[in-house]
């Protein structure tokens, strides 16, 4: 038996071009997901994004919460087409099953432009659906990409006059211009996704910040020239090993990130308000328990 093991491609390869990809692409989505999401917040807050700092690190753990649904969902229906895909591209090859294989290969695409075209249909119609329909439809439409794509490769796998006919690099070419289309909609979808998220994080900062921040005693080296109406200022007595000499009350820290807290005052309303961002130098930052103020 003559061994043809040579002349394909060693086992490590495949899995190297299927697995490596969608992780390089789901890793830089998280990123510039979180990404997105923190600019968007600091513009609805109205302060500068470039305060903020953050690791690639940072930047992926602060995503995890956000998207493990939605990739919860692609993992599953990616699992869901393997088990899938084995099974019709067999049918494709020994002719068993063709007709059936090459009526899903046309349905898939059909399938695709109907999706999107019932989508936008639905976001022009609907002017509750329209902000849902306008995040969504750059997933779909990768959704629609794929799946037309992918019928396309049971047509020529069925038809292996055709498929015989495909040189590698021609397929190679498709294969990237379709993989580069279907990145740039993720990344569309992404964007639009973030900005969502980071708004919303934001207006509950905004509309109830009593339940979404954190009272807070806040020591300092030096004098801050806080606003009396925005915290109540005591100083403390002096003593020879005293490293903090002011006390302020009343102040609600929203969150810390690099080397800056960042906190309101009592003035803080839905409709104004005054964001106070603090150096972490020469300040301690107490979390009273039970407080409520």
């Amino acid at each position: 038996m003559t061994d043809t093991r040579g002349d394909e491609r060693p086992q490590w390869l495949d899995v190297a071009v299927t697995v490596l990809p969608p992780v390089s692409l789901i890793t830089a989505l998280l990123v510039y997901f979180a990404w997105v999401r923190r600019a968007e917040y600091a513009r609805a807050l109205r302060f500068d994004v470039g305060l903020m700092e953050g690791s690639i690190l940072d930047y992926l753990l602060r995503s995890v919460d956000a998207v493990f649904l939605p990739l919860l969902i692609a993992l599953v229906g990616f699992l869901l087409w393997l088990g899938v895909d084995g099974t019709v591209r067999r049918w494709a090859r020994n002719g068993t099953h063709q007709r059936a294989v090459s009526r899903v290969s046309w349905a898939l695409p059909v399938g695709g432009a109907a999706l999107i075209g019932g989508t936008v249909l639905v976001g022009m119609v609907s002017s509750v659906a329209h902000p849902y329909v306008s995040v969504a439809w750059p997933f779909l439409a990768a959704l629609a990409v794929l799946a037309a794509a992918y019928g396309a490769s049971l047509r020529r796998l069925s038809d292996r006059k055709a498929g015989g006919e495909d040189s590698i690099g021609h397929r190679w070419a498709i294969n990237a211009v379709v993989g580069l289309l279907v990145a740039m909609l993720l990344f569309e979808g992404m964007d639009g996704f973030a900005k969502v998220v980071g708004r919303g994080l934001a207006k509950r900062i905004i509309e109830q910040p009593n339940q979404y921040t954190q009272s807070v005693l806040l020591y300092s080296a030096q004098d801050l020239q806080l606003d009396s109406a925005t915290a109540t200022k005591q100083e403390l007595p002096a003593g020879e090993h005293t490293a903090y000499h002011y006390r302020y009350e009343g102040l609600r820290l929203i969150f810390v990130d690099g080397g800056y807290f960042f906190l309101i005052g009592r003035t803080w309303r839905s409709r104004g308000g005054t964001l106070i961002v603090l150096p972490r130098d020469g300040l301690r930052i107490e979390f009273p328990r039970g407080a409520t103020q």
